[in-house]
This record gives C-alpha cells, structure tokens and sequence, in this order.
C-alpha cells in the first residue's frame, strides 16, 4: 500500500459525478418555479455542488438528517435480523414493541425515532438470506496519476452478487444508475480475490409508506434495481472517473485540510 496516491470511496465520487452534471440538473422540473422560470442557474448549481464536494472531501460534519437516519436504521435492523444478532451500530438503540396494536422494531438515532413494521422488515431480511452483511472492502486501481484505493463497506454479498439497499420516499427505475458503488464493490471483491467473480449488482430499493403522524408505523414498496457486472467494462469505468477526480482534487489541493484522500493520514 506504500504506493498508494489516493484513497476514493463510492459517496464522494457521486458527489463529484452531481458535480458534473450541474448543467443536466438545472434543466430537471424541481428546478423551475410556478412561472417557469429556472431557480437556480447553471453554474449558481455547480457552485454548490462543489461546496458540498469539498465538504465531503474534508469531512466537515453536518447535522442529522432525518431521512438519511431513517434508512441508516433500516440497514442496521435488517443486518440484526440476516444475522441473528444484537445492534452493533453505535449510538443506535433498538427494540421490538407495539405501537397502535402493530408490531414494531423501534430504532433509536441522533434524537430521532422510527417505527418499522416487523413483518415488512422480515420480508426484506428473507430476501437476503444467507448475505454477508457490512463487508469491509478494498483494492487498487492503477490510474495515469498513481496507484489508487478505492474502499468502502458493501450492505450485502448474496452468492457473486453484491446488494445495496436504498430507502427512499419517490423512486423510478434507473434513479441510481449513475451511483460508483456499482462499479466500487464489485472491483474491489475481483481485484483483491475475494471473489472469482461477480454477476451483478443490485439496488434494493425501499419505498417508504407510512412514518407520519397519522401513520407512525413504517413500511414500504419493495423494487430491484439490477446492473449486470463487467470487470474490464468497471476498470475503464473507474479509471476515467477517478483521474478526472485526481484532477479535481490537484487543482483544489490548497482547500483541502483532511489529507486522508491524498493517502497522507
């Protein structure tokens, strides 16, 4: 690893990728008003985005957001119930009840509170039968600008393909198509030889029902998202990705005070 220049995970190269495509996002609907005009312009997008990049890159905490806790918590009751085990996930508390005569596993977060349908739950977790749940991973890409680690934690391995599971309140199919932990976790599982081979790569989508006042207990619609797996295909892929970053990340060196990304930690 001595030879390593950079170390990229999945969430900052989609950050990088929002980045990009600043100008495709000005032209989306949420982005024009009752009188159709635009609300933001092109580049008043990309100036954001940017900053939220950096922010990324440096690890500048945020505050808690409900949504994001809400899947977090998600993720964690179904790795509990895959496995058969207690919370791991710290600061996290949670415990099974009743709410409203429903059965309820109870997740506890950042001061925030779920209510996830026990059954609902166990439908997503028989589903994953038999999946290696929060798999560390990593490996190296070889780029024109040094070699690269690209890491990060994989939500499910079911047989040769890797699973990742997205909560979300609206879905269309292809909503995270353009998501690097497609590419990620299946190269990191080839390249280090954990795995011969990998056939795909699946989003596990859930849509939310209920979680309101009215209707505390959550469940929800549940949708696949396949991408069949290429390996040559994915290192072409990252390759360009990750030097247009490499680039990025030069040019913008002077405002980067958290030297992990440069592999400096």
């Amino acid at each position: 690893m001595s030879n390593v220049r950079y170390r990229i995970y999945p969430s900052v190269l989609d950050k990088f990728q929002s980045f990009l495509d600043a100008e495709q996002a000005a032209e989306e609907f949420w982005n024009l008003d009752g009188d159709g005009e635009y609300k933001e312009t092109a580049d008043e997008i990309a100036d954001r985005l940017e900053k939220e990049l950096l922010d990324a890159v440096n690890r500048v905490p945020r505050e808690p957001i409900e949504a994001a806790d809400k899947g977090t918590c998600f993720n964690e009751v179904i790795d509990c119930l895959i496995s058969r085990r207690k919370c791991g996930y710290e600061g996290m508390d949670i415990q099974s009840g009743e709410l409203g005569g429903n059965r309820v596993i109870t997740a506890k977060l950042n001061g925030f509170e779920f209510h996830y349908d026990v059954d609902f739950c166990k439908e997503v977790a028989e589903a994953l039968t038999g999946a290696i749940s929060q798999h560390n991973c990593r490996a190296i890409l070889p780029t024109a600008y040094g070699d690269v680690e690209l890491y990060g934690y994989i939500d499910e391995i079911v047989a040769d393909e890797v699973v990742d599971i997205k909560t979300t309140s609206r879905y269309e199919f292809g909503k995270y198509g353009k998501g690097w932990q497609r590419f990620v976790y299946p190269y990191c599982l080839v390249e280090s030889g954990e795995l011969q081979s990998v056939s795909g790569f699946e989003y596990l989508v859930v849509v939310w029902k209920g979680g309101t006042s009215r209707t505390p207990v959550l469940s929800g619609n549940i949708y696949e998202e396949y991408y069949s797996y290429n390996h040559a295909a994915a290192e072409l892929h990252l390759r360009q990705i990750c030097e247009r970053f490499i680039e990025w990340l030069e040019a913008h060196r002077h405002q980067i005070t958290d030297k992990k990304i440069f592999a400096e930690d």
